[in-house]
């Protein structure tokens, strides 16, 4: 009897301890799945907003980095054509729309106000933009932007 009664309890002890195993892996797996999806869809969001910016469809990739957005535009006008085949733009209009009025300075200075204003979880951006044999970037971090225009994006959300 005395032998039943610790063989009990062992099998009692044992699955208490291995269902407490098994809530701090489910509860593991659990913030995990919610963290990619939030990630997911915080990405989601950035892709929507960067295809709003100037020349938004010759952008050929986003990518989110624990709060930083990293923005790439196309290198030349194949690579606008093989991301809009059924675009009826031609390569002097690409070149065109890029040389007037300072449309490359626009696109970067703009876009990434326009990227941290919108998306509150972004607190730097880096633009890339090739064109022609130069190579176009910005990086700035929100802090930085706010200190130096002597604001912060939460007024300017209005």
């Amino acid at each position: 009897m005395k032998n039943l009664n610790r063989i009990l309890a062992i099998v009692i002890l044992s699955i208490s301890l291995f269902s407490c195993g098994n809530s701090k892996n489910e509860a593991e797996n659990t913030e995990k799945v919610e963290n990619t999806l939030s990630k997911d869809a915080n990405l989601e969001k950035l892709e929507t907003e960067s295809s709003r910016l100037r020349a938004g469809g010759s952008i050929k990739s986003v990518e989110l980095n624990d709060g930083k957005a990293i923005i790439n535009y196309v290198k030349n006008f194949a690579e606008y054509k093989e991301l809009n085949p059924q675009s009826g733009l031609t390569e002097n209009d690409l070149d065109a729309y890029w040389e007037s009025g300072n449309a490359i300075e626009k696109a970067l200075i703009d876009g990434s106000v326009k990227i941290m204003t919108k998306l509150d979880y972004i607190n730097a951006v880096k633009i890339i933009l090739p064109y022609k044999s130069k190579t176009y970037s910005i990086n700035v971090n929100k802090n930085d932007l706010e200190k130096f225009t002597g604001s912060n994006f939460n007024k300017l959300k209005g």
